[in-house]
């Protein structure tokens, strides 16, 4: 939603498809179901079909990620559903190719990360034009215990707090950059992994920011990663004979690796994540995020995966 804003507000004439109806996307971007066609990534007829109906589309934007981050969905849509909208772009030569990566994919051990890797160098390779994005976190990501606080809960720490840290990105810089690589020749065939303005910040800071914003002295509850770990490794044995207890020591790991991984740029010399090398972009900062969710009282739906995270 926020892509095709930054597209209406630079002059591009975005194209919508979706994989299955959203009300809320098309109430707030004024348009009719009519207006927003269903592409059904699963059949490459049906993308052909919108390649067909605009014969002169500039570049594809792909944001298509995995909902749940399960083992089959992960290589379901990162890499099989992206497959099936690369082929047909690449037939229609469109100019450039931009993809919304994620920057924990420089330590893959995740199959969604997999999945988005074995993308991203089939993109790489294709012939075409692309860039291909890796941003931070996500502000709304990193919001969902403001609610909690206000209730008067304890904010929840991963161990001490202090073990991860990020450069957080607003949705809209994001999207602003996004649609501006379409132009930039600087961006072509570039992986660029990108932040916000900073500074960075730890999860125990983010929380800190939180308290102080309420005017509440700080109070928290210390969760050990470890559990995550454990947990996955009683329920794998589980996995060899239920998909869903699979899916289930996935979201586990899952929930291990934000908890003890940096969304930082991985500098592969020093082993070690660096905020200098993660390229800060926009300008909308985590504090005035929180701020103008505390004051006008908001809230917001999130992801299901997201609140794994919270």
């Amino acid at each position: 939603m926020h892509v095709a804003k930054a597209l209406i507000e630079l002059g591009y004439l975005p194209i919508c498809p979706l994989r299955s109806k959203n009300l809320e996307f098309t109430q707030k971007m004024r348009l009719s179901l009519e207006e927003t066609p269903i592409w059904d990534l699963t059949n490459r007829s049906s993308i052909r079909n919108v390649f067909n109906k605009f014969p002169d589309i500039c570049a594809v934007i792909s944001c298509v990620a995995s909902r749940t981050g399960g083992i089959k969905d992960s290589w379901l849509v990162e890499f099989e559903l992206s497959m099936n909208i690369l082929i047909e772009a690449k037939s229609f030569n469109v100019k450039r190719f931009i993809l919304l990566s994620a920057i924990c994919v420089q330590k893959p051990i995740l199959n969604f990360q997999k999945a988005k890797l074995a993308f991203e160098k089939k993109l790489q390779l294709s012939g075409l034009n692309y860039t291909i994005v890796r941003p931070t976190a996500f502000f709304k990501s990193l919001a969902g215990q403001i609610k909690r606080v206000q209730n008067g809960k304890k904010f929840i720490l991963f161990d001490n707090g202090d073990r991860t840290s990020t450069k957080p990105i607003s949705e809209k810089d994001l999207a602003l950059f996004i649609v501006q690589s379409i132009d930039k020749e600087e961006r072509k065939n570039k992986i660029l992994s990108i932040g916000g303005p900073g500074p960075v910040r730890t999860q125990k800071e983010f929380g800190e920011m939180i308290f102080k914003l309420l005017n509440r002295p700080p109070k928290y509850f210390h969760i050990p990663s470890g559990i995550f770990k454990l947990l996955a490794s009683l329920l794998s044995p589980l996995g060899l004979v239920s998909t869903k207890m699979k899916d289930r020591a996935e979201f586990l790991r899952i929930a291990y690796y934000y908890a003890t991984e940096s969304m930082l740029v991985w500098n592969q010399e020093t082993k070690q994540y660096s905020a200098e090398k993660t390229m800060e972009v926009g300008k909308e900062t985590i504090d005035d995020f929180y701020r103008s969710i505390i004051e006008n009282d908001q809230t917001f739906s999130k992801d299901r995966e997201q609140k794994l995270f919270d």
